[in-house]
C-alpha cells in the first residue's frame, strides 16, 4: 500500500530521538520545533489565542481560558500536565491529532485529520477494553511507560 507512519512533535529533535531510543521505537519522528506545522493543523496554540481569542480544536471553538474555570482547576488534565512537567495552561496549548497525506505527481495533499476521541481507534487496547464487561474501568491515570513498571 506504500503507507508510512511518521510522528511530528514540537520538541527539539535531540529530545525526541532520546525518548524514541528509551522507548525502543523505530518509526520516523520529526521535529516541528520553531516551525508552524502543528499550528497549521490546529494542534498547537499560542498563549494569546488561549487567553484572548479562544482555541478552535476538533472543529469546535473553545472560549478563552479565562472564561473556562475547569481549565484552571485540578482535574484529569492537571494530572497529565504535572506528569509532563508543565503547568495546566501550557499543557492545554498542545493537543493530539492525526493527519494523513498523499503524494501524487510529486505534490503533497492533506487528505484527512482527526483529533481528541477520534484518535481512540489508533489505540489498539481501547478497542478490546471498550468491549469488555467493565469497559475501560479507568480510575485516574492508569498507564505507565514500559520502563516505569516496578516503580511505585
Amino acid at each position: 500500500h506504500n503507507v508510512t507512519l511518521s510522528a511530528v512533535s514540537r520538541a527539539p529533535l535531540a529530545k525526541l530521538q532520546a525518548y524514541k531510543r528509551r522507548m525502543g521505537w523505530t518509526f520516523p519522528w520529526a521535529s516541528s520545533h520553531g516551525g508552524d506545522f502543528n499550528f497549521d493543523f490546529d494542534v498547537s496554540f499560542t498563549e494569546e489565542q488561549q487567553r484572548e481569542e479562544g482555541i478552535e480544536y476538533n472543529y469546535v471553538r473553545e472560549a478563552p481560558l479565562a472564561e473556562i474555570p475547569s481549565r484552571t482547576t485540578a482535574d484529569g488534565s492537571a494530572t497529565f500536565a504535572a506528569m509532563s512537567g508543565t503547568d495546566m495552561a501550557t499543557y492545554t496549548r498542545e493537543r493530539p491529532g492525526m493527519s494523513a497525506f498523499v503524494i501524487e505527481d510529486g505534490v503533497v495533499y492533506h487528505a484527512y485529520s482527526t483529533y481528541a476521541r477520534g484518535l481512540d481507534g489508533l489505540w489498539g487496547m481501547y478497542q478490546w477494553l471498550d468491549r469488555a464487561p467493565r469497559g475501560r474501568n479507568e480510575t485516574g491515570v492508569w498507564w505507565r511507560r514500559h520502563d516505569e513498571y516496578g516503580q511505585g
